[in-house]
């Protein structure tokens, strides 16, 4: 038994075969599928994506980030 795993868009009740697996599926087979729901994005995944931009905002610096009130 071969296991393949893809995401794919089902139109009109079909799923496309993936042209990489063309090959691997010309005879007869027996397909199982899993339908799993598509996962909403956590709020970090999309600020990463699409930061938000702050007006006067700067990058600190190693020491910055580090530094302790009363550690001079």
């Amino acid at each position: 038994m071969n296991t393949i795993e893809f995401t794919a868009k089902i139109s009109q009740g079909m799923i496309a075969i993936p042209k990489e697996y063309d090959q691997e599926l010309q005879e007869e087979l027996e397909v199982e599928v899993i339908v799993k729901p598509k996962r909403k994005k956590r709020l970090m995944d999309r600020l990463v994506e699409n930061p938000v931009s702050v007006e006067g905002w700067r990058n600190l610096t190693r020491d910055e980030i580090h530094h302790r009130e009363g550690n001079d």
